[in-house]
């Protein structure tokens, strides 16, 4: 079971990330969730403040939302172009391009410790994907490990309890927000170019050529959300 305010990882999983462009995606949404945090954390130490993070990048931000009345969550889409992306997919083991998530106080103040997290815009869906049919004409079937890859990928979204958390899940930022009867309702939309597309795919039984939404009713005072305060479903 993982959650981020468990995890007793330093800087020996930054150690670990693949060194071989491209093993990432060989990576286990498990392991990438860690390394996802724990793998940047050094690089992206300097940089506190929501200017300086864009500085570092070299890029405009991508979308910033409102996860609550204090902080919000701010995505920047970063490829080759961009001097943050080599420093970065360095420490993620990856030659795709990335977003970088990152959690900052509404009031301009520095960001908090491992607030900050990185993705492949990929789909995990390609680790799920571990057996097709030869026959042709007949249905893709999972593998043996179906079962044990639904039972670990809802896991991570029930151990996933804070924005942030589910932000670095689905590897992207909130689509959108909104409080509703003092809770943020908050909506991710994923698809092929989203990391956590095929992790939420796996829990609903979707097809992996779907786009997958997740919405979550989060508590507005930040605090940890209610369990099956989440739901998967298939659209845009």
């Amino acid at each position: 079971m993982i959650s981020l305010t468990l995890l007793v990882v330093t800087g020996f999983l930054a150690l670990e990330a693949p060194a071989e462009a491209g093993s990432h995606a060989d990576l286990s949404p498990t392991k990438e969730y860690q390394i996802s945090v724990a793998g940047v954390r050094h690089v992206l130490a300097p940089y506190k403040t929501m200017k300086e993070v864009t500085g570092f990048v070299g890029g405009p931000l991508e979308r910033c939302v409102s996860v609550s009345p204090r902080s919000s969550i701010c995505v920047w889409a970063l490829s080759k172009r961009q001097e943050g992306w080599r420093p970065l997919a360095s420490a993620l083991g990856t030659r795709d391009r990335l977003n970088l998530i990152c959690e900052f106080p509404l009031d301009g103040g520095a960001r908090s410790k491992d607030s900050c997290s990185v993705h492949s815009q990929r789909s995990s869906r390609k680790y799920y994907r571990t057996f097709k049919s030869k026959t042709k004409g007949q249905r893709k079937r999972p593998d043996a490990r179906t079962e044990a890859n639904t039972v670990a990928a809802q896991e991570l979204i029930d151990n996933a309890r804070t924005a942030f958390e589910l932000s670095t899940l689905v590897g992207d930022a909130p689509y959108q927000c909104n409080e509703v009867l003092s809770h943020m309702l908050c909506v991710w939309k994923t698809d092929a170019r989203t990391y956590g597309h095929g992790t939420l795919a796996m829990t609903i039984g979707a097809s992996f050529s779907k786009k997958v939404r997740l919405s979550c009713t989060l508590p507005i005072k930040s605090e940890p959300r209610d369990p099956n305060s989440c739901a998967a479903q298939v659209g845009t």
